[in-house]
């Protein structure tokens, strides 16, 4: 489930400082982190931004390890299906990119569908 944390997590100040590149960090993953190091608005995106590409990468890598395995055996169809189903997964997760890209611009903060809670980002005030 989408949340919208902003009011009760984030300055308003630091908010409208960040969202332009919290937004962009969708395109660039690692732009806020670098551009916007000490922004808790900022660094939030970039957590969800991190929970979408390792997903994404992960799946491209066992799909086409899957895919050209089928091949190489002469299972076609099944190679197909396996390619259709990462398709699917990555237009899906493409979606959530593009509409959390939106919400960032609109400074919120919408969380990732399932997996939206995990923190691998900390806030460096977090760190120590």
């Amino acid at each position: 489930m989408a949340q919208n944390n902003t009011k009760n997590t984030f300055d308003a100040k630091d908010i409208e400082k960040n969202k332009m590149m919290a937004g962009l960090g969708y395109i660039i993953f690692f732009l806020p982190m670098i551009v916007m190091n000490e922004s808790k608005f900022a660094r939030f995106h970039a957590n969800q931004i991190l929970l979408l590409l390792i997903p994404e990468v992960a799946i491209t890598f066992v799909g086409t390890i899957l895919s050209t395995m089928l091949m190489a055996s002469f299972s076609f169809g099944l190679a197909g299906i396996i390619s259709f189903i990462m398709v699917a997964i990555s237009i899906a997760i493409g979606v959530v990119a593009i509409m959390n890209m939106i919400a960032a611009f609109r400074g919120e903060a919408k969380r990732v569908p399932f997996i939206g809670h995990i923190t691998i980002i900390k806030n460096s005030n977090d760190m120590f």
